[in-house]
């Protein structure tokens, strides 16, 4: 007797002769199909078609009976390109993917071997295959064909889900066995929240010293899964960098995460200063993008809980004095993607959120309420007499652009930069070149932060008997900072500045004064230029 199986609307058919349309199954080697195949019941199949939605529920070739069953309990799509299903739950009872529960409205994506409960805690699933069909075509006027042999299932995919991923050679990802990606994050830093040192360190020493941090924490993660949340870890680990023994241990600490957890967790490990570092956003974006499926995050919903919150020295609930926070990463991480921020004691003891945290001193959104430099007039920024301008400001400061930009127009403007000629005696030999010109003016495009450096060009302006001004930068040492790393997580063409680089600016940096034998010292305000949107979002965060 030929099994039986259902193709896109639920219409049953034999194997002996399965009519569908000739360009849905052919192939070189057969018909390949993913089926939702009966685990109390293998005979039972049902074919998914590409994108053709199927209804499973209280219909009459399931054989259930139970009155919490709605007649459309879950919707099915498959998408063949990807090779993945989306499953969307329809009716008013919880139905559950790899035993975690859903609501109705919900979506979530299937992977190869995912098990399916038309309801949460039945015994009524069904699980996700892969089925290659032999066969010998009739072909008729409609376009439609007959499959005269008998069918064989064919496995195309190995059992396991779990895999490392690496994105742009810094990034790794991790996605533990029957992961299921939802529209709900609870996101987690993971040193000090999910796991603690044995040791008794900030750190573990190794991937043995660790546990996680109490019973409290495993029921909490429980229930979040319970609920519809997706457990997300995203952390920065630099200290495997480049080392392939702490690498593996490291590897196989996250991998033993699930395993004590009892709940599925995708893990992202930022090694690198780079766009997926915190407090940058690259590991969730990424996680929108490429890691969770196509479905859409609700970020009301999501949340992200982390240590590194800016808190200042403290007593805990047990009267315990607490070391302050080493930093405010996490903070700025959540307030950077739009998550809402826990520390762990809001967030598992339900502890108040009163206490005192402190943000960077510079926001970058203040920046764009800076006067425009455009907005100085010609008479300020050009004179009618041959000059010499001194450009003063750290490295991101915005003075290379400022001066290509708006002083360069200027058809007898010259600028000279030791970043392009490469030592200062070749700086002195070009600005000396250019003044004997009798029209030609120049600018000083270094950063000039001492009396001494700025001497050297001064001197060379009184052997010409023209005006010296200074255009100063109005740039913080933590503003520096900012545009430096936006200007390194978007334009890799730029060589690299370290940030020790702008701490020596502020060290050896004296103001400019008229008694240097300067005529006019002028302030620019820096005014950030975006290429796109995304540039400019990004520039508003905190990247620090």
């Amino acid at each position: 007797m030929a099994s039986k199986i259902a193709v896109g609307a639920n219409t049953q058919y034999n194997f002996s002769c399965l009519s569908v349309r000739m360009s849905e199954l052919k192939t070189n080697d057969g018909v390949k199909y993913f089926v939702l195949v009966s685990d109390e019941n293998p005979e039972q199949k049902f074919i998914l078609l590409h994108n053709e939605p199927f209804i499973l529920g209280k219909k009459q070739q399931i054989g259930m009976v139970n009155h919490k069953l709605s007649k459309s309990q879950m919707k099915f799509v498959a998408d063949y390109s990807t090779g993945k299903i989306c499953v969307q739950q329809l009716g008013k009872s919880r139905s559950a993917i790899n035993n975690q529960s859903m609501s109705k409205g919900e979506k979530r994506l299937l992977n190869h071997g995912d098990k399916v409960a038309l309801l949460y805690k039945s015994n009524h699933t069904y699980h996700f295959d892969f089925l290659t069909l032999s066969y010998n075509i009739d072909y008729n006027k409609n376009n439609f064909f007959c499959i005269n042999k008998a069918i064989t299932p064919k496995i195309l995919l190995s059992n396991s889900t779990s895999m490392w991923d690496i994105i742009d050679g810094t990034l790794l990802v991790f996605n533990s066995t029957n992961i299921v990606h939802k529209d709900k994050i609870a996101a987690f830093d993971m040193d000090g929240i999910l796991n603690v040192a044995l040791s008794g360190k900030d750190f573990p020493d190794d991937e043995n010293d660790w546990k996680i941090y109490n019973s409290n924490v495993k029921r909490s993660i429980k229930s979040l899964s319970d609920n519809g949340y997706k457990l997300v870890i995203f952390t920065n680990q630099r200290d495997i960098v480049g080392n392939k023994e702490n690498e593996k241990k490291f590897k196989t600490k996250i991998e033993n995460i699930p395993k004590l957890i009892k709940t599925p967790v995708q893990v992202f490990i930022a090694t690198r200063k780079d766009i997926y570092g915190k407090p940058a956003p690259g590991m969730w974006n990424i996680l929108l993008s490429d890691f969770n499926g196509g479905i859409s995050v609700d970020t009301d919903k999501s949340f992200f809980c982390g240590v590194a919150a800016g808190r200042r020295a403290r007593f805990n609930s047990d009267g315990k004095r607490v070391k302050k926070d080493q930093s405010c990463y996490d903070r700025l991480f959540a307030m950077n993607i739009g998550l809402k921020f826990y520390t762990p004691e809001e967030y598992f003891w339900k502890e108040p959120t009163s206490e005192a945290f402190a943000l960077p001193s510079f926001n970058p959104n203040d920046v764009l309420s800076n006067i425009f430099y455009t907005n100085l007039s010609s008479q300020v920024l050009f004179s009618s007499h041959k000059e010499m301008i001194i450009m003063v400001g750290c490295p991101g400061s915005g003075k290379s652009y400022f001066a290509a930009n708006s002083l360069l127009c200027h058809d007898r403007m010259k600028i000279i930069n030791r970043d392009t000629l490469g030592s200062w005696q070749k700086c002195i030999a070009k600005t000396t070149k250019y003044l004997c010109s009798s029209s030609v003016s120049v600018v000083i495009d270094n950063t000039n932060p001492d009396v001494e450096t700025r001497k050297q060009f001064i001197d060379i302006a009184k052997i010409f008997k023209i005006p010296c001004r200074v255009f100063l930068m109005k740039v913080s040492k933590q503003h520096g900072k900012h545009n430096n790393k936006f200007r390194e997580l978007t334009d890799k063409q730029h060589p690299k500045v370290s940030e020790e680089a702008i701490d020596l600016y502020f060290s050896k940096f004296q103001k400019p004064s008229k008694k240097e034998g300067i005529s006019e010292i002028v302030p620019i305000n820096f005014v950030p230029h975006f290429k796109n949107p995304y540039h400019e979002k990004l520039y508003k965060m905190f990247l620090l």
